[in-house]
């Protein structure tokens, strides 16, 4: 059977692809794996490496710098001026925060007790797949625990005795939702889904359905890369690399390669939601991304 390697393909991902990645729990379902009969051993399913990648959160960590403290950097003189922090205008944070990227904004504030997570984000114990996918039409943003203290140049994105510890909005602050952190996650995909329909032209929740069936097709040609090339290390070993076999598995690996290119094609269609906000034109003293 292919000389040793294994004689059935996956007929679902397994573990090829290795733990989850966090925040991203087995995909729901199981199942056996073919050849073993009606008894087989269940599995726990897990999204494979290529999905992995297109779940992950990306997020920015802007830090200000004043006119001042870029002249103190730059400049020769030994001697040492102290530099005092204050909080800018509620605008001119949007502003700084937002930079040059058009989409609209997530912003996590961390406080002592999430300090370095995404908790206030990503729930522990379920599935978070749909919110890493609706986050990537977002930009990301988290701010350190201390951005409420009055002279943090950000404090002022933050209004009220409550501050939030989650929202959302446009890049210039307007149409902001905001969430305290323990919130369901049938909220937060509310609120995240009606933030996106205002900022793009097309549908979210029907891209994210789209994006989690191509990732179904990512998880299958990745197992079935991998179930090829196990069985051509076991030919190459018993049969040496001049073998026949060899040849038929390389050349059914370079289609399932092919096959992930085309699916790769999709994928950048399906992402594209058409945003509505262009670019805004650099400023100086804007940071770019």
């Amino acid at each position: 059977m292919g000389g040793g390697g294994s004689s059935a393909p996956p007929s679902v991902p397994g573990g090829a692809g290795g733990a989850a990645a966090p925040g991203v729990p087995a995909t729901p379902g199981g199942g056996a794996r073919p050849g073993g009969g009606g008894g087989g051993v269940p599995i726990n399913i897990q999204r494979q490496r290529t999905s992995k990648s297109l779940l992950k959160m990306d997020w920015d960590y802007p830090v200000y710098f004043s006119d001042a403290e870029k002249a103190l950097e730059e400049s020769t003189d030994e001697t040492v001026a102290q530099i005092v922090r204050t909080a800018l205008p509620r605008e001119e944070s949007f502003a700084w925060i937002a930079g040059d990227d058009p989409r609209p904004l997530l912003v996590l504030r961390e406080c002592l007790f999430c300090n370095g997570t995404d908790y206030a984000l990503l729930n522990r114990k379920n599935d978070n797949e749909k919110t890493l996918l609706l986050s990537r039409w977002f930009h990301c943003v988290k701010l350190p625990n201390d951005v409420l203290a009055e002279d943090h140049p950000f404090t002022n994105l933050f209004d009220g005795k409550k501050p939030p510890h989650l929202f959302m909005c446009s890049p210039d602050g307007s149409n902001m939702l905001v969430l305290n952190g323990e919130q369901s996650r049938s909220e937060l995909w509310g609120k995240m889904i009606a933030t996106l329909k205002l900022e793009y032209r097309k549908d979210p929740e029907k891209a994210v359905k789209n994006i989690t069936k191509l990732l179904a097709e990512f998880d299958h040609l990745d197992s079935m890369e991998d179930w090829r090339i196990e069985q051509m290390e076991a030919v190459i070993e018993k049969d040496g690399p001049k073998s026949r076999k060899v040849k038929k598995l390389k050349k059914q690996i370079a289609k399932i390669q092919k096959d992930k290119e085309k699916a790769k094609a999709k994928k950048e269609d399906f992402f594209d939601l058409d945003l509505i906000r262009p670019a805004p034109e650099k400023e100086e003293g804007q940071p770019s991304e």
